[in-house]
């Protein structure tokens, strides 16, 4: 068994440490479900109660994509989740993610998805650290488990190509006044795109010099937002409540080092979010731009957009679509990729026990390439 374990980290480029870490995860689920119903408390000074609460994603994928005409067969997401409260002062919460196992031509390899502590100095005023999304992007801060469409959108992948709109270190304060209808977050954050040791031209040296700075504002009109919540977005809300959400979100992070040049990156963003009865819709703008303050290089703006909406034809199965462009850099022409996606999902238990299926039609400029894509994943998530 040992040499089992051996083998299938250095195939996966999993570190042993990061392998016993998972399976004493396991281990504490097993001794948190030994006794049902009741949640496990360890005092270990006698001061107070530290909860924990287990959880598990797990992902398995079939993919056609037509590049490589490759029906492949893997797991997208493995996440080993662990929450709780210690002492009545703070909420913790972290994640181990192993993505992509068995994947063609992907290495798997495992790693910290989120790992903060929330102190809820009072009921609209949280102070969290650790590592998590950057408040900006309602589809980036999206979870994976609860996207419309299988996968996030294409603006998202090129904000987090710059550290824009993913996982990163910092400190930040979040709330929701006015009965759960005004939600904030701002704070400043660690770029750690731009903390890389290069090796050429092909892989620079980045340094982030800077602090990074971002914020996001959103008011509900209809439905308030859960008290307390952060980054708890639903790409569909299974025919539950009513919403109109419009959210703006800003981001800067100012003297970063590219080799010998020094750059400004800023990125703005709005969305707006809309469910009733059977129907949801969604829509969101983004735009960055990168400016050369010494140095070689060019400026560069880019931006991007979808529109995406679901209509549940019964309590189980739901119709999805989603249409989107983006335009990486505006100086060069022809440069624009734009994707529509067609899918249909199942909800066996809401978004803890889901099917969900989608083909998407990519388009190119100046010259189409064959890339179109199918998928069906199959989700577990508690």
């Amino acid at each position: 068994m040992k040499n089992f374990f051996i083998s299938f980290a250095k195939k996966n480029t999993v570190n042993i440490n990061v392998i016993k870490c998972l399976f004493f995860a396991v281990f504490c689920f097993q001794i948190n479900f030994a006794v049902p119903g009741q949640s496990k408390f360890i005092t270990p000074d006698g001061s107070g109660d530290i909860t924990f609460t287990p959880g598990l994603r797990i992902q398995p994928r079939y993919e056609y994509n037509g590049v490589d005409n490759n029906s492949d067969f893997y797991i997208a997401r493995v996440r080993l989740k662990g929450k709780g409260n210690i002492y009545n002062i703070t909420d913790y919460y972290f994640e181990v993610k192993l993505d992509n196992v068995g994947r063609f031509n992907k290495t798997s390899t495992a790693q910290i998805e989120n790992a903060w502590l929330d102190f809820p100095v009072n009921k609209d005023f949280h102070v969290r650290t650790g590592f998590y999304d950057i408040p900006f992007s309602r589809n980036a801060l999206t979870s994976d488990s609860k996207l419309l469409l299988v996968d996030r959108s294409m603006i998202k992948d090129a904000l987090a190509a710059l550290g824009f709109a993913d996982n990163t270190v910092g400190v930040f304060v979040h709330g929701r006044p006015l009965d759960g209808h005004l939600s904030y977050a701002v704070g400043v954050f660690d770029n750690l795109n731009f903390e890389v040791a290069g090796s050429g031209p092909s892989v620079p040296t980045m340094k982030a010099d800077g602090i990074m700075t971002s914020g996001r504002l959103v008011y509900d009109f209809l439905d308030p937002a859960p008290a307390g919540g952060y980054g708890d977005y639903q790409g569909s809300y299974i025919g539950k409540g009513q919403r109109l959400s419009i959210g703006t979100n800003v981001a800067f992070l100012p003297n970063a080092d590219v080799n010998i040049s020094k750059i400004d990156i800023f990125a703005w963003g709005a969305d707006v979010f809309f469910n009733t009865g059977p129907i949801s819709a969604e829509a969101e703008f983004d735009l960055y731009n990168q400016n050369i303050k010494t140095g070689p290089g060019n400026d560069m703006y880019g931006n991007g957009w979808y529109i995406q909406g679901g209509y549940l034809i019964t309590s189980l199965i739901e119709l999805a679509t989603r249409y989107q462009e983006l335009d990486p850099n505006k100086d060069i022409s022809n440069d624009k990729l734009r994707a529509v996606s067609i899918g249909i999902n199942i909800y066996l238990h809401s978004h803890n026990l889901k099917i969900q299926s989608d083909y998407t039609f990519r388009r190119e400029q100046p010259v189409e390439i064959s890339n179109d894509v199918f998928q069906v994943q199959l989700q577990l998530d508690f």
